[in-house]
């Protein structure tokens, strides 16, 4: 029993030690062949990982010069966001310049019917005025004002409209109460001169008196300059472009308009005007030119210097639920003619009375009106005229009128009387 285990160990070393031998031969030849397997590998692995480094040294250098060239366009950009800043900073914080412009305008379309006595009946419907505004502020002190009109509704040759620019200056605000202006400008005379719009007045065309004598709308090229006390006082003086008389002696006529316009001789104009007490606006202005017909151009036409003279009072009044309102206005030009033909010319007149009186209604603002003028002015021969007149205003919004008027024009040298009546619808917006 002993001898057998004792066996059994002896067997198993002796088999471990031939496996073993034979074991340690095989490894022997499978090793050498591995390892140049290995070495073939590594051989390749190591190719593989030098190709690797190669691309990603190209690709570095390839980011370094991307790298570049980005911070070169963000320095760029920071000068170019710099430079953008200092004007957005220097145009008044950066407002959008359409915050400081503005637009309106207003427009006028009339009906008419009237008979002149003798002569002819005059039906007509006209789109008379179409008007844009467009205004600027450029900063708290400097201002842009235009006015761009298109008479009776088609312009061109052999049309009745014209295309006008009757506005366009620029103010200076020196301090709270002084400015200057320059451009083309309204005249600083009469009541509808300077205010016109269709919703502002009565009657469905402007009244003879201005439109003839003063005459409305009446604009130059000039300089101005204006003063406003603190007692209600305006203080308004202005050199600008004239008037050039034709052989009609008209003054309406006379305009020029500032298109290639004569100046050889320049106009003076000074206003007065007060409204320091409430519902009262008192104005008076006086205007001079030194040549009315522009001589050293227009020699056919004789006549020397000429003066305007105008005054005009407005009142308002509450009385019950609306405003009693009268407008009293003089004008007379004093013309020297030397001419003798021309009787009248030299001395034209023009003046009104005009009391009435607005309420509200649940439909909107009513005002009823009347109006006396008398007018004698010159064209081609004087004419002389009573005019009466009466009719009413309905603002269906406070910006946006209906008009009716009826009138009789007495006509005291000759023939030529009128009689008839006026529809209209007018609009102003800013």
């Amino acid at each position: 029993m002993f001898s057998k285990y004792r066996l059994l160990p002896s067997l198993c070393l002796l088999a471990l030690s031939v496996f073993s031998t034979h074991a340690q031969a095989l490894t022997v030849d499978e090793l050498a062949a591995q390892f140049e397997s290995y070495k073939k590998q590594q051989a390749l692995e190591f190719e593989k990982i030098r190709s690797e480094n190669k691309a990603l040294v190209a690709q570095n250098k390839t980011l370094k010069k991307a790298l570049k060239n980005t911070q070169a366009a963000v320095e760029n950009n920071a000068v170019a966001f710099e430079t953008v800043a200092d004007a957005f900073a220097e145009s008044g914080g950066g407002s959008n310049w359409t915050n400081d412009t503005s637009i309106g305008g207003y427009g006028e379309l009339h009906y008419t019917n009237l008979n002149t006595d003798g002569s002819s009946h005059e039906e007509s419907v006209d789109f008379h005025r179409y008007v844009l505004f467009f205004n600027h502020e450029f900063n708290d002190k400097l201002r842009l004002f235009t006015e761009l009109e298109l008479e009776h509704s088609l312009a061109g040759e052999g049309k009745n409209g014209e295309i006008e620019l009757e506005q366009a200056w620029m103010q200076y605000d020196i301090t709270p109460n002084a400015a200057v202006r320059a451009g083309i400008l309204l005249m600083p005379v009469g009541i509808l001169n300077e205010i016109h719009e269709p919703d502002t007045f009565y009657g469905v065309d402007r009244n003879l008196v201005e439109t003839k004598i003063i005459p409305a709308t009446w604009w130059e090229a000039g300089l101005a300059g204006q003063y406003q006390f603190d007692n209600g006082l305006q203080v308004d003086a202005m050199i600008s472009s004239g008037l050039e008389l034709g052989n009609s002696y008209e003054i309406r006529g006379g305009r020029q308009k500032v298109s290639q316009q004569e100046a050889n001789d320049p106009l003076f104009a000074l206003r007065l005007k007060y409204t320091g007490i409430t519902g009262l606006r008192l104005s008076g202005t006086l205007m001079h030119q030194t040549d009315m017909a522009q001589s050293s151009v227009n020699n056919a036409v004789d006549v020397g210097s000429g003066t305007l003279v105008e005054t005009h009072a407005i009142y308002n009044r509450h009385i019950g639920p609306g405003t009693f309102t009268t407008k009293a206005l003089f004008s007379q030009w004093f013309i020297d003619i030397n001419d003798a033909s021309k009787q009248g010319a030299d001395n034209q007149t023009g003046y009104f009375l005009e009391p009435s009186y607005r309420m509200p209604t649940p439909y909107g603002d009513v005002g009823i009106y009347g109006r006396y003028s008398y007018l004698d002015y010159y064209k081609n021969g004087a004419s002389e005229y009573d005019v009466w007149e009466g009719g009413l205003n309905w603002w269906i919004d406070k910006n946006v009128v209906v008009k009716a008027d009826w009138q009789y024009q007495n006509k005291r040298n000759g023939l030529g009387d009128k009689r008839g009546f006026n529809l209209g619808l007018g609009y102003q917006f800013y």
